[in-house]
């Protein structure tokens, strides 16, 4: 049998190549460069990143040595781990609807690409203490305040209905 921080040293190099090839590929999106099939390779490899995070995520809970997430840094690797799928979700699900591949999706892809691979460097200064992360807070655990939530969400379901195009009868 594999041992959890084993498992998630697999799953961890499979989310980041993934995620790495998406961004590449979706710099390429942005710039207009580059062969035609950068934009299959950037949400494929997108999905195939958002496949292997939770693999990580659960390995990465189970390999740590205490009872819980105790730590602030790994608090803040669960919080943008999930930012990241978060974006990832929607850049495929736009994408999936007929989506254009535009400037502004590819920059939503590249920060999704950008918060799953600060995870990856704060993970390295959780295990091994060396990081190029020198300006991210270590100490204080980013939580997104409850009120604000609360008012994203009023403000999400509002919009549901509405269409960005005026519609003429």
């Amino acid at each position: 049998m594999i041992s959890a921080g084993t498992f998630h040293v697999i799953s961890t190099e499979l989310t980041i190549g993934m995620f790495a090839l998406a961004g590449v590929a979706f710099l390429l999106c942005a710039i207009k460069k580059g062969p035609l099939s950068r934009e299959s390779v950037a949400h494929w490899a997108l999905l195939g990143g958002l496949i292997a995070t939770p693999f990580a995520i659960v390995s990465g809970v189970n390999a740590i040595p205490s009872e819980g997430i105790e730590n602030p840094i790994l608090a803040n690797k669960l919080l943008l781990s999930m930012a990241s799928a978060g974006l990832a979700v929607g850049i495929l699900l736009r994408r999936k609807w007929g989506g254009e591949v535009d400037v502004r999706h590819s920059s939503i892809g590249m920060i999704s690409v950008a918060l799953m691979l600060a995870t990856a460097g704060m993970g390295g200064e959780y295990s091994r203490g060396e990081t190029l992360l020198l300006f991210f807070p270590k100490e204080t655990v980013m939580l997104f305040p409850t009120w604000a939530s609360i008012v994203l969400l009023i403000i999400g379901v509002a919009i549901v209905g509405k269409s960005a195009v005026e519609h003429r009868g």
